[in-house]
């Protein structure tokens, strides 16, 4: 495992390098490093499901989870939060931050994590945004993964693709997909399913609701790096990776400051660990961070925090980074 990650690391490198003038990346990496001094590093997914058919037109997002580094103990923390959390300063649920990022005139990431970071109290420092078909592609250039689930789920109202494309009253409207306990490998032809079902059961803990999703979607992004650790002689797969990263994410974590990372934790990578962070959510006020408040919200079925400041929220993120 600490032999795949070294060579992982030196494949990346090959790669940039390959694509970067060398000297001019390598001497600033060395030089002026941005991240030498840094404790910890918080990256931002924003999945996007985007819709625009007979039947509906949005650009929210669908998965938001926090990916924090530790660059001292080269630990990864993730983070989910669920789409309809509800945040104060806009009077919106946070999967509405992104579309309305698109409509500022100001820089549209800077947009993004300042809002995000009021949410959490940690400072954001690069956002990743992806659709539900770039996700699709990514898996599908690796191969396909494979999770494993506690428990097994059967979804039978999930949307009908085609029926989305062509409403009508010969094509059903929701199709049942199935996913067993234990292990499930995930590929182009059903991973957009296993991250967007949210109807296979009433509660969360049977893997329900939006908080059934996010706990697969960490278990999905989890198998997505262990798989690309796993292929680390796999020179053509990381190229390929590498390409769809440049070509499908939009981001601003650039090749400079990839490699600025890797050299900054590079004596702290065969320690490397990834480790996902619960936030406590259900019905109790007092007792869930974030929690259904049993009734509408202003027209809307939101979670909210205990504390419009979300102090509460902050504090746990805090304790548990």
């Amino acid at each position: 495992m600490k032999k795949r990650i070294l060579i992982t690391l030196l494949a990346v490198l090959i790669l940039i390098f390959s694509f970067l003038p060398q000297s001019r990346a390598l001497f600033s990496a060395l030089t002026k490093n941005q991240y030498q001094n840094r404790s910890r590093l918080n990256f931002l997914i924003l999945g996007l499901d985007p819709r625009n058919d007979q039947l509906e037109q949005t650009n929210t997002t669908d998965t938001i989870i926090l990916v924090s580094f530790n660059l001292n103990t080269a630990t990864v923390s993730l983070v989910s939060l669920p789409r309809d959390l509800w945040y104060y300063p806009l009077s919106v649920k946070i999967n509405q931050i992104y579309p309305l990022s698109l409509e500022q005139t100001s820089d549209q990431f800077d947009f993004i994590q300042d809002h995000f970071s009021t949410i959490i109290g940690q400072k954001i420092d690069h956002t990743l945004i992806l659709t539900t078909q770039d996700l699709i592609d990514f898996v599908d250039i690796l191969g396909g993964v494979n999770v494993n689930l506690d428990t097994g789920f059967t979804d039978n109202q999930f949307p009908n693709p085609d029926y989305i494309k062509n409403p009508s009253l010969q094509i059903p409207i929701y199709i049942t997909i199935s996913f067993p306990a234990g292990l499930n490998h995930l590929d182009q032809s059903n991973v957009g399913y296993f991250v967007r079902s949210r109807k296979n059961a009433e509660i969360a803990t049977a893997g329900g609701t939006d908080l059934g999703r996010t706990y697969r979607q960490q278990l999905l992004l989890e198998a997505i790096i262990q798989k690309i650790i796993d292929n680390s002689f796999n020179l053509l797969l990381l190229k390929n990776v590498y390409r769809f990263y440049h070509q499908q994410i939009q981001t601003n974590f650039s090749d400079q400051n990839t490699i600025d990372l890797l050299l900054a934790v590079r004596s702290q990578l065969l320690n490397f660990n990834l480790k996902k962070i619960t936030i406590p959510a259900g019905e109790d006020p007092q007792t869930d961070l974030i929690y259904y408040p049993g009734r509408l919200f202003r027209g809307q079925w939101v979670f909210l925090p205990q504390e419009e400041n979300y102090q509460s929220l902050q504090r746990f993120i805090q304790d548990s980074l």
